[in-house]
């Protein structure tokens, strides 16, 4: 799987110059780590510089109430690129947005739908997962890996 994460964050570089850019994490599992309330606060913190970059939308996906998502994170909904959203909402998300997306989440529900130059992001901890193409992380740590990188691809 080192590989994949290896091949993953040199998608991030693309990924940072689409001039329009929907960055869409799940919540549990992916910002905040199973059995976890709380986003991890790097996570938060790639999430927060992305919301203030131009052409970049950033959505929360959850099944959760959209008060205690926000209270459950340490975003700077203010800048006005935040958005949230349950699994099936994202298809919709995605055509008003238009441009390209990254989806990073623990349902695949979530990826279903991605065009050939977005990127889907499954979190599974599987040790031998099913070879179904998809990109995967095994945890809240490597998306923490993968946000950083496409923030650091954006800002150039």
């Amino acid at each position: 799987m080192e590989s994949d994460l290896e091949d993953l964050l040199a998608d991030m570089a693309t990924l940072g110059e689409a001039p329009t850019l929907l960055v869409a994490c799940g919540f549990d599992g992916a910002l905040s780590p199973d059995g976890d309330d709380r986003a991890v606060q790097q996570s938060s913190e790639a999430l927060n510089v992305l919301l203030a970059l131009p052409g970049t939308t950033v959505a929360v996906v959850s099944r959760r109430p959209a008060e205690e998502i926000s209270e459950l994170m340490f975003l700077s909904g203010a800048k006005g690129g935040l958005r949230m959203c349950g699994p099936g909402e994202l298809p919709e998300l995605r055509r008003e947005i238009g441009g390209v997306a990254l989806v990073i989440d623990v349902d695949p529900e979530s990826l279903a739908g991605l065009g050939a130059d977005d990127v889907g992001v499954l979190v599974d901890d599987d040790e031998d997962p099913e070879d179904d193409g998809r990109r995967r992380v095994t945890d809240a740590d490597e998306v923490i890996e993968v946000l950083e990188e496409l923030v650091s691809a954006r800002r150039h």
